[in-house]
């Protein structure tokens, strides 16, 4: 059998895909909740997510439902959360071994979905309240969280340099949210957060896997599209996560001192001329492969950067870059990131480079075929895009660009923010 990938939208705000292919030897479903980013809200159904994937009503103990987990051949239900253009993605996974390579053929899928439908619709919530042990746990664990991010310099660089690209829009907002709001929540809040997340989210459901999943999912489908028919809240209407943002008049600079050895330069760039498959590669030979311009020339050549790499925000129309730079060397530093963008905004490559950043991506897309996950991952970004291009389709659209279309989307990149964070008594006045 070949791939298959299927999508529908049986109601309003529900969307299913189905992605199958029979090398895969497991099932795996993923039930996305979508709502706007939010400063609160997010850091809240952050929090929901994660106390429902490890217990429920039926199973209201951490070891009794690991115990049951581990009677389904060693099952998973694993909770995330993330951001996608000015969108918070969060939800379950849950992820199971094929029917067909049980011992005695048992239906561990059919299992698998109805303990995964149990954590979303019967929770371990009594009197209107999480179990407190659990809810302390996890807001210790989310207090961490954000202490860790900010005690580490190349996450918080980045945070506040999102912070200043993107303020004002929903997307300069952490899903972990504040240290403030984190230690307000009580397991009352989350139990509310958890019931508005089911009634206002949009849902999209992937079932990926080897294909044979059929009980499984028309269950899970059933269960969600009644649920859905019966919400008195509408939830958000839309056809793609696609929130472009729009490039300052005039660039930002900020400049933050702190206690660090080194500094960290971090730059935002947008356009109004988005190409996703030309910006993918104009941001790879700009600085995304080993071969790039800033890889070889700004980190290798001329040492100005510990670390230097570019990437597309995805849904944003931004580009990033993001680099390590000796104190005292930020401005020298910009000053040649931006000439290397210049460079490719004046063809100045050659046909060599254009092919071989082109095969260097399209390997990267191919390797999806590789893994049910990866797959998932996949058709969901294309979710995102109101696209569904497969990795093969888009592989084909990469090797029709050519060198002009990689100069027009250099061009049409914008700088928006630069961020600099240096050591005490080292600012740079740039």
């Amino acid at each position: 059998m070949s791939l298959i990938s299927e999508n529908s939208q049986p109601a309003e705000s529900l969307y299913f895909t189905r992605i199958a292919d029979e090398k895969f030897k497991t099932e795996a479903v993923v039930v996305r909740f979508i709502t706007r980013l939010d400063e609160i809200m997010s850091q809240r159904y952050t929090a929901v997510v994660s106390l429902i994937s490890e217990t429920n009503a039926d199973y209201p103990e951490k070891d009794m439902f690991a115990k049951k987990l581990a009677s389904l051949y060693g099952a998973s239900v694993n909770s995330f959360s993330y951001r996608t253009g000015d969108y918070l993605v969060c939800g379950l996974s849950a992820e199971c071994i094929s029917d067909k390579y049980t011992i005695n053929k048992e239906n561990i899928t059919l299992e698998c979905a109805k303990l995964l439908l149990n954590c979303i619709f019967a929770p371990n919530i009594k009197d209107g309240k999480f179990d407190e042990q659990l809810f302390s746990q996890k807001k210790h664990q989310l207090i961490d969280s954000i202490n860790n991010a900010s005690n580490n310099r190349h996450a918080y660089a980045v945070k506040k340099a999102r912070e200043s690209a993107f303020y004002g829009e929903p997307s300069s907002v952490s899903t972990t949210g504040t240290l403030e709001n984190a230690e307000k929540l009580t397991s009352e809040i989350a139990a509310e957060s958890y019931r508005k997340l089911l009634d206002e989210a949009v849902i999209s459901i992937s079932f990926c896997g080897c294909g044979n999943n059929t009980e499984a999912r028309k269950l899970i489908s059933d269960t969600f599209t009644v649920f859905v028919s019966k919400r008195k809240n509408k939830a958000l209407s839309l056809s793609n996560l696609i929130s472009h943002s729009v490039v300052k008049p005039t660039p930002e600079f900020v400049t933050e001192e702190i206690e660090q050895a080194q500094s960290k330069l971090v730059m935002f760039f947008k356009t109004d001329n988005v190409n996703i498959y030309a910006d993918k590669i104009m941001s790879a030979m700009f600085g995304g492969t080993p071969f790039s311009k800033l890889f070889v020339n700004v980190r290798e050549k001329m040492s100005l950067c510990y670390y230097c790499q570019s990437g597309i925000i995805d849904c944003k129309a931004a580009m990033l870059v993001d680099s390590g730079v000796e104190a005292g060397n930020e401005k020298i530093a910009q000053d040649e990131i931006l000439r290397q963008l210049d460079s490719l905004r004046c063809g100045d490559f050659v046909d060599e480079e254009l092919e071989n950043t082109k095969r260097y991506i399209c390997g990267l897309f191919r390797s999806n075929y590789d893994s049910a996950e990866s797959l998932n991952s996949w058709y969901f970004y294309q979710f995102a895009r109101g696209t569904h291009d497969s990795p093969d389709d888009s592989i084909k659209k990469i090797m029709k660009l050519t060198k002009d279309d990689i100069i027009n989307s250099a061009k049409g990149f914008k700088l928006d923010t630069v961020y600099t964070l240096v050591p005490t008594g080292g600012k740079d006045d740039a």
